[in-house]
């Protein structure tokens, strides 16, 4: 399987899926501060629908990220993160400008040090999932969800405070991008 050809399509199916301009005007792509090359169409003096444009991001810019994380990241990831420019609101933001800034907001050292690599929040409820990158096998690195405010107890079981939501990054992509 081309890992990077299916994150392509999911990013783009996800796109379209919400695609579509109310009648009052409003598309889930819209925000503030677009640059110029991933405008669609300007709504008013400050807010644009943005598009998705191929990403910069290098795999030595990967390679160095994984070096502050201290983790070697999976192929799936590396292809999540280096595909497209995106403002989408599941996931951290990859802006034309500094595009790995958000990834990098998502270090969290206790995390790391024991082999989770964090990857996305959810906002509403302050959780942060993670990739267990204890397992060789990229297929079995189960992605897990954790409460933020558990990693600003010293005296908190990390390991135990995780709960289990997929089996792997495919799965997760799946579900969140494809809902299949």
């Amino acid at each position: 399987m081309d890992i990077r050809a299916y994150i392509k399509n999911g990013f783009e199916v996800y796109y379209e899926r919400y695609n579509q301009v109310s009648e009052e005007g409003f598309c889930r792509w819209m925000r503030p501060d677009v640059p110029e090359e991933m405008k669609v169409v300007d709504i008013d003096a400050e807010w644009s629908v943005w598009r998705m444009i191929p990403s910069a991001v290098t795999e030595e810019d990967i390679q160095t990220l994984e070096k502050e994380f201290g983790l070697n990241f999976p192929e799936w990831y590396k292809a999540f993160i280096s595909t497209y420019h995106h403002y989408f609101d599941v996931i951290p933001e990859q802006s034309v400008k500094e595009p790995l800034n958000n990834v990098r907001d998502m270090y969290n050292p206790s995390l790391c040090s024991l082999g989770y690599l964090p990857f996305s929040w959810d906002e509403e409820y302050g959780k942060i999932f993670c990739i267990d990158l204890k397992n060789d096998n990229e297929e079995n690195c189960a992605i897990y969800e954790i409460e933020h405010e558990i990693l600003f107890d010293d005296e908190a079981d990390i390991q135990a405070s995780l709960d289990y939501l997929y089996p792997n990054f495919k799965a997760y992509f799946d579900d969140t991008f494809l809902q299949i």
